[in-house]
């Protein structure tokens, strides 16, 4: 065979390769995703959680490095994902929380993209793919994260599920750094996302099986050095151990979903409505079909019942997590991407066990039911508390010289919509971070109440109806209340002067009132 004719033939190979790889439906499944979360809108709420994530990416993107900046128990990803997209919007001259929520939206189309393209190739099934793609299009809470963010747990569900289609596709090196940068966005991601990438290795033969769990440990080991060379050249190399390990092994303590069960519950009803119920049977569905994978008639007709299997053991360990560790309904987003899969894995059954045409008009109804279902989520929960957080931070500064400073006690909104830098790194006074703060920072708690009396930040905003029993003194000597806006109450020092902490007070009254 001449040397042009070989060639010919290989690039014929690959061409038909790639047509038979292309698949156009991940280009409906990401534009349908797009238009539905587009439609929830980008003017939700800036909560507190939130608006911590959008701070730290306002200081990434500034070149403060993670944990500096502001101090935080997620991994360092969540500072900088947010802060590639301030960092996007400064070019374009757009808000930084545009930037980041937009950044956002596009991390979770990915996610239905990559649900779709690792269901279709688990199953062997197209309609599988679109049953699992749509299936996690409804679910309620990664809609209002989709524009309301941005969020650490958006990217996690977006790299553990590439971590799981890798290991299925026997790619462990890419498996291992998508793994730790899961972990890296959020460290819960680790066990379950450990148990999935793992459980694949059991699908290739003993004697390649250690080889794949050092390319796995390389893949993994390799993305984790290169942050610790960044920290190290940064020299914010103890703020990163302390951030990302200490204060979580310290200070952390469980908070099981059984201790307020039926709070709990009602609050999983009322966030996700519906798709509660679609995560449900997704779950079952794919423990059930798991624990049929490790018998061999099953294995024998199915050749990815061990990624199968290990999927349904990952679905295990993130509910026992979950059950572990609950705060608040986005902790239940760890167990969505297999519970998204167990719905592929239902479709699945029916299409084989099912004559073909009704099994198809089956498949294709839920795909048209669950984007009916989840527009209807997207247009009906939208709301735009941000513009009377935006009016009241602006109406509070209006007054105000321009180096007028803002402290955050539970309240970083303010701090986002207005450019400013918190005077320390410590903004998040709860759930061990109170105790974290009063064993580190000089005479405590109380020590941080005096330093506040001395600096006298122009204005503090509270997050929340309470204020800390540290702070109380001082706010009720050197401050006022000079209004609140959406989860922030307003204090301003009494020392800028009668006549201007009046302008501050009445600044703003006719966009929000408590």
């Amino acid at each position: 065979m001449s040397l042009s004719s070989g060639l010919a033939e290989r690039s014929a190979g690959w061409l038909r390769t790639t047509a038979t790889r292309f698949d156009p439906l991940v280009f409906v499944v990401g534009a349908v995703s797009l238009v539905v979360y587009a439609l929830h809108d980008f003017d939700g709420k800036l909560s507190r959680d939130l608006g911590l994530y959008s701070y730290a990416g306002q200081q990434f993107a500034d070149g403060v490095p993670p944990y500096e900046a502001v101090m935080n128990r997620a991994g360092p990803l969540a500072h900088m994902i947010p802060g590639i997209g301030a960092w996007g919007a400064r070019i374009v001259g757009v808000e930084d929380l545009t930037g980041m929520r937009v950044l956002f939206l596009f991390i979770t189309v990915a996610s239905v993209c990559v649900t779709y393209l690792f269901a279709r190739e688990l199953f062997d099934s197209r309609l599988a793919g679109l049953s699992a793609a749509f299936a996690f299009l409804t679910f309620t809470g990664i809609i209002e994260l989709a524009t309301n963010g941005p969020r650490e747990k958006t990217p996690m569900l977006l790299f553990m599920l590439c971590a799981m289609w890798a290991a299925h596709r026997h790619r462990w090196v890419t498996a291992g750094a998508m793994l730790s940068l899961a972990t890296l966005t959020l460290q819960i991601a680790f066990p379950a996302g450990f148990v999935a990438v793992v459980g694949c290795v059991l699908a290739v033969r003993r004697g390649e099986r250690l080889r794949a769990l050092v390319r796995v440990a390389l893949g993994g080991l390799g993305v984790l050095l290169l942050f610790v060379v960044y920290f190290a050249a940064a020299g914010a190399l103890e703020e990163f151990v302390e951030g990302f390990v200490l204060i979580n092994a310290e200070y952390t303590a469980a908070d099981p979903f059984t201790d307020h069960a039926q709070r709990n519950w009602e609050n999983l009803q009322s966030e996700y409505g519906a798709s509660l119920w679609v995560g449900i049977v997704g779950i079952v569905s794919l423990l059930v079909v798991s624990a049929s994978a490790v018998r061999r008639t099953y294995r024998d007709r199915h050749p990815n019942a061990i990624t199968i299997a290990a999927l349904g053991l990952a679905t295990i360990v993130a509910l026992i997590w979950t059950l572990r560790e609950y705060d608040s309904w986005p902790d239940a987003m760890l167990v969505l991407p297999t519970a998204a899969i167990g719905i592929g894995a239902l479709a699945k059954e029916v299409v084989d066990r099912a004559e073909q045409r009704w099994a198809r008009a089956a498949a294709l109804a839920w795909v048209m039911a669950a984007v009916v279902m989840a527009t209807s989520v997207s247009v009906d929960t939208r709301h735009h508390e941000l513009v009377d957080q935006r009016a009241s931070v602006r109406a509070k500064l209006r007054p105000l010289p321009d180096d007028a400073t803002i402290m955050s006690i539970n309240a970083p909104q303010p701090l986002v919509l207005s450019g400013k830098t918190n005077p320390i790194q410590h903004q998040m006074f709860f759930t061990g971070l109170n105790e974290y703060v009063d064993e580190t920072w000089p005479g405590g708690l109380e020590g941080l109440g005096e330093w506040v009396a001395e600096e006298r930040p122009t204005l503090i905003a509270v997050g929340g109806s309470l204020v800390p029993d540290w702070l109380a003194e001082t706010l009720e000597r050197d401050y006022t209340k000079v209004g609140s806006a959406p989860g922030w109450v307003w204090y301003a020092d009494r020392s800028i002067g009668h006549r201007l902490v009046k302008k501050v007070r009445h600044a703003g009254n006719r966009h929000h009132r408590r």
